[in-house]
């Protein structure tokens, strides 16, 4: 026997197919970092089909809110309800896009995404009801409305593309 240590062999599972992992500890994943698994890939394409629906939506919902408008008020509203429904649309359309971007990710930086999104997209409303409120060419009352029935319809689209999606629970690529 030599005076020089010899490195000690790594503990096998029970198989002896590989090093022992503690038990409760996390299984280190063979994935790269900006790997998505099976649940991220599903999750995306839920939030992409979710836009889509929210954007069909809100394109018929909104003409025929322009039209009642237009019949009502006139041109006035006609521009009020499609402003209405562009500003709900993009308001809540952004929202679902970031997610699906970062779905599969970190949480606290999907997290932050979101937040991040959500706080620019609400000084983005401010300042065009900011701006769009001296001017004459629409009317307010058919711009509330056109918010109001698009935020319901993206919400209803948005809510009836995820609850029907297949978003597995485990990731079993991580494996």
């Amino acid at each position: 026997m030599s005076d020089q240590p010899t490195e000690p062999t790594p503990p096998t599972g029970p198989t002896g197919a590989g090093p022992a992992v503690p038990y409760g500890a996390p299984e280190a994943s063979t994935a790269a970092p900006h790997e998505v698994g099976e649940g991220g890939l599903a999750l995306r394409a839920a939030l992409r089909r979710a836009v889509r629906l929210a954007a069909l939506v809100c394109l018929v919902a909104g003409v025929v809110t322009a039209v009642v408008a237009g019949l009502l008020v006139g041109l006035p509203g006609v521009w009020g309800a499609l402003l209405g429904f562009a500003i709900a649309l993009a308001f809540l359309a952004t929202t679902a896009l970031v997610g699906a971007r970062t779905a599969g990710g970190d949480p606290v930086v999907v997290a932050g995404w979101v937040l991040g999104s959500w706080l620019v997209k609400v000084v983005v409303v401010g300042v065009a009801l900011f701006v769009l409120h001296d001017m004459t060419f629409y009317d307010p009352v058919s711009l509330f409305v056109g918010i109001v029935v698009g935020m319901l319809c993206t919400l209803y689209a948005e809510f009836r593309a995820l609850t029907s999606a297949r978003i597995p629970y485990v990731d079993t690529s991580a494996r």
